[in-house]
Order: C-alpha cells, then sequence, then structure tokens
C-alpha cells in the first residue's frame, strides 16, 4: 500500500513537472528574443565582454563606429558559442546617427543587457587639446550613454529585469591634467550609474559603472611600441581585459553598483577620501604624467 502511494505520488511529480515545463516553453514562444547590446564591440574592453557573454549564452548585438571587422567578429563567434549575433556600426559622435539608432532600441524592446564601452582618451592640457575632440568626448561618453540608457531602461523596467554595465574609470576618483575632460566625464557617469540603481533597483533592474584602471587592449599595446607601457609598468599595475570583464560580471551578479577591479586600484580608492588635498594633488599629478599621452 506504501509503495503503491509512493508511486502514485511519483506520477503526479512527473506530471506536474511535464505540465510546468509546457507553460514555460509556452511563455518562452512569446516572448520577444533578448540581446545584449555591446556599443564599441571592436575595443578590446568590447571584444572581452562579448566574448564573456557569448560563453554565458547571451544573443548578442554588437556595433562600432566602423563595420569592418563587426562581421568577421560574430561569425567567430557564433561558431564558437551558437548564439545569434546582430551587427551595426553606429558613429556616436554624430547626432542624427545616434537619435536613429536610440529611437530603434527604444521600439525595439529586445535588449535585456546593456554595455556600453565606447570612449577615447586625450593627450594634452586642456587648452593644448582642440576644442572639438573635447566636446566630442563629452559627446561619446556622457550625451551617447545618457541618450542610449535611456532608450534601453525603459523597456528593462517594464519587463522587471534587465543590466546596464558602462565603462569608468579609475580616473572617475583622481584629477587628470592632461585628461581633464577624459576624468570630468567618467566622475559623471559613476554618479549617474549609482543614481540610476536607486531609481530601478526596485524593478529588478541592475546598473554598474566599471572602474578599470591599466587595462592591457589593443589600444594599449601601442604603448609598448612607443616605449612608454614598460615605463607606466613600474608605477601602476596592469590588468588583462578579460579579468577585468569576469570582476565585473561577477559584481554584477552580486548587485555591486560602482566595481573597482585589482587590489591596486581598491587601494587608491580608499587612500584618496583620507589624504591631505596638498598630498592627494601631488600623487593624482606623479599618476597622471605616467599616463599622459595614452
Amino acid at each position: 500500500m506504501e509503495n503503491e502511494c509512493k508511486r502514485t505520488l511519483l506520477g503526479i511529480k512527473n506530471e506536474v513537472e511535464k505540465y510546468n515545463i509546457h507553460i514555460l516553453l509556452k511563455i518562452s514562444e512569446k516572448m520577444p528574443q533578448s540581446f545584449a547590446l555591446i556599443i564599441g564591440a571592436m575595443g578590446g574592453m568590447g571584444k572581452s565582454f562579448a566574448q564573456h557573454l557569448a560563453a554565458r549564452k547571451y544573443n548578442l548585438f554588437i556595433t562600432d563606429i566602423n563595420i569592418k571587422g563587426l562581421q568577421e567578429m560574430a561569425e567567430g563567434l557564433k561558431k564558437q558559442y551558437a548564439v545569434e549575433i546582430k551587427t551595426e556600426a553606429v558613429d556616436l559622435t554624430d547626432d542624427q546617427e545616434l537619435c536613429m539608432f536610440a529611437k530603434r532600441l527604444m521600439s525595439s524592446d529586445n535588449i535585456g543587457m546593456f554595455v556600453n564601452c565606447a570612449g577615447f582618451g586625450e593627450g594634452e592640457t586642456f587648452c593644448e587639446e582642440k576644442i572639438e575632440r573635447q566636446l566630442k568626448m563629452i559627446q561619446v561618453h556622457i550625451s551617447a550613454t545618457v541618450q542610449l540608457t535611456h532608450a534601453v531602461l525603459p523597456g528593462m523596467i517594464k519587463r522587471k529585469r534587465g543590466k546596464i554595465i558602462i565603462i569608468s574609470s579609475m580616473s572617475a576618483f583622481i584629477p587628470a591634467p592632461g585628461n581633464s575632460i577624459y576624468a570630468g566625464t567618467k566622475a559623471f557617469l559613476n554618479t549617474f550609474m549609482e543614481s540610476i540603481h536607486m531609481e530601478v533597483h526596485k524593478h529588478g533592474v541592475r546598473v554598474q559603472s566599471l572602474c578599470p584602471g591599466l587595462t592591457r587592449t589593443g589600444f594599449h599595446e601601442r604603448l609598448k611600441k612607443e616605449g612608454k607601457r614598460s615605463q607606466l609598468s613600474k608605477v601602476v599595475p596592469w590588468m588583462d581585459a578579460d579579468k577585468v570583464v569576469d570582476y565585473s560580471l561577477k559584481c554584477l551578479d552580486k548587485g555591486k553598483v560602482v566595481c573597482i577591479p585589482g587590489c591596486f586600484n581598491k587601494i587608491i580608492k580608499k587612500g584618496i577620501p583620507i589624504l591631505p588635498r596638498k598630498s592627494f594633488y601631488s600623487l593624482s599629478k606623479k599618476i597622471a604624467e605616467q599616463n599622459l599621452r595614452q
């Protein structure tokens, strides 16, 4: 009798599980396919995010200023991870192009994750650098980030889930002579992401401001050829892009908003508030001098 009851209960359990699977499949058929949007996917950090997210079985929507190389990158990731990948060339410095792209994102309503890796640095002091280049930096780092976040966030809130990672920098915490606009824009991104977090975490949306220090990417490999990278390495330790991205995704899973990879960077961040301002400026200047023209 007891065995018969157990068999009956087991049969009921199996039927319930089959029914639940059937319902989940029906729901998934009605749900729009979700993509992880990566802006600046051809850069070192962007490529690493694409690799890590494809490995996690995310479908990808990868963009960069030029379509060249995107298709080849997409084919390689498709073959390796069997995920769907869309590509598009987008110039974030073009107001009209950016606006049209943002409108398409808003109407598509299928962006489950947004990673913005687009950005560039300066190489001169504020007065020496052309104002046009500095305004372009503000456009790419701030205006484009705000516009694209505004385009994808409503859909995430509606679906009660979503993830956003914006690439900031350790420069957000340290004044950077020779990179003044860069540092200012990165400081904005930190405060922006923390403020957005306070608005949307109750809706199941996670956001992150990723603040890496010096990171080995294709861009920084050029420093080695110029004889600058070895000098930098004597002062500040470098990290691999893959390690930065891996740590970023782990922080996102834990709900950490401001993500600082690397022990050295964490020490710098914690030490900044306790330093006298004069000493702080002196330290910042030394770091900036090593990093100037990168």
